[in-house]
């Protein structure tokens, strides 16, 4: 098998075992094209992919996996939750994207349970799809997540957050602003700006005086999101003793923002 024609011949004549053999090919992107290519086959796929989950290669599994999230039929849920059980961190990874693809809510219980693992790949991908999932049974989970010693659980754990339309959460993540990851204090600065929080611009100000660019750059265009006079002699201020253009302008944006919407006092 060679190329994606040679796929498409196997779909073609309903050759689906051939497509689950496929998807353990060395190349990548025949790897994917395999995937896709039984995802389009719908229902028929169906139990050629349940039972792949049990092949012997990972690379199988991982593609069936991923083709059962892009089929969405919740049948799948009891298989892909038992294989989650017993499966290895990388491969873990494409079976809780298929759950959150899927979008059952009973898997959240499950997910939330996952964000405790020792697998950093797979808290990784728990707390990425509880945001997706956005079930505010999660929130204490992903508060916890905050906690954990890997940035990018962290940051995770703030996007995910944000996505709960629950305004309170203003606080944890302002929290975040502190992590020694400027990636996380990036998405968290982010998150804010989002959430037009004007209870966070305090936490917001002292970014505007770090070294960092990524914290002034997220800081000064979270404060013109949220469009409060308050940050208009801070912002003045930082644009005073700026010197790098990106910045500048993401300053003189931010202001322009705040003079538009009236400010808030």
């Amino acid at each position: 098998m060679k190329d994606r024609e040679d796929l498409q011949k196997l779909a073609a004549t309903g050759d689906l075992h051939a497509l689950v053999e496929a998807m353990g090919h060395s190349q990548p992107f025949m790897r994917l094209a395999a995937s896709d290519l039984l995802a389009t086959q719908g229902g028929s796929a169906f139990p050629y992919l349940v039972e792949a989950l049990s092949n012997d290669n990972p690379d199988i599994r991982k593609g069936a996996a991923r083709a059962l999230g892009i089929l969405g039929d919740r049948r799948a849920v009891r298989p892909l939750l038992d294989r989650l059980e017993k499966e290895s961190s990388g491969v873990s990874q494409f079976v809780v994207d298929a759950l959150a693809d899927i979008g059952d809510p009973q898997v959240v219980g499950e997910l939330c349970k996952a964000t405790r693992s020792h697998s950093l790949s797979l808290r990784y991908s728990a707390v990425r799809a509880l945001g997706k999932l956005g079930d505010r049974k999660a929130i204490p989970f992903l508060v916890e997540a905050l906690s954990d010693s890997a940035s990018i659980v962290r940051l995770r754990a703030v996007e995910s957050l944000s996505r709960m339309d629950e305004p309170s959460l203003w606080a944890p993540i302002s929290e975040m602003l502190g992590d020694s990851s400027a990636g996380v204090r990036a998405v968290a600065a982010r998150a804010l700006g989002d959430m037009h929080s004007l209870r966070a611009i305090d936490c917001l100000l002292p970014m505007l005086e770090s070294d960092i660019e990524s914290d002034i750059l997220e800081a000064a265009r979270s404060l013109g999101r949220i469009g409060s006079d308050r940050a208009i002699e801070p912002l003045l201020s930082a644009q005073a003793r700026e010197g790098r253009d990106k910045v500048l302008e993401a300053i003189v944006a931010a202001l322009q923002a705040i003079g538009e919407g009236g400010g808030d006092d």
